[in-house]
């Protein structure tokens, strides 16, 4: 996982497999509300597992007023996602800097 700070976004890349994006992130997410994009270009599989850990995630940057977005999804994690009908919480067709416009404040 690489985590850049891009405008007032952190943008998160994730390599193979996101099971322990929380722990990873959490230390960056302390304090003030941000927005936080998900990567997910060099992702070829997810598990349960790894949903759970998205939609944890997701679910706390928005809690705490923050906006959360996912971006560059290959085409067999999307099709997981629309299986799963994730399109109710995540725009699947964003690239990274659409993600990061849509997740500024006032995005």
């Amino acid at each position: 996982m690489h985590i850049v700070e891009r405008d007032t976004a952190l943008v998160v890349t994730v390599i193979d497999q996101c099971g322990q994006i929380w722990r990873d992130l959490e230390p960056h997410l302390r304090g003030v509300p941000r927005g936080v994009v998900l990567d997910l270009a060099q992702v070829g599989f997810l598990n349960s597992v790894n949903i759970a850990a998205i939609i944890a995630v997701r679910n706390k940057v928005v809690g705490n007023g923050g906006r959360f977005a996912v971006a560059s999804l290959p085409e067999p994690v999307k099709a997981v996602f629309r299986i799963l009908r994730l399109e109710r919480l995540f725009d699947l067709d964003l690239g990274v800097d659409q993600a990061v416009a849509r997740v500024k404040p006032g995005g």
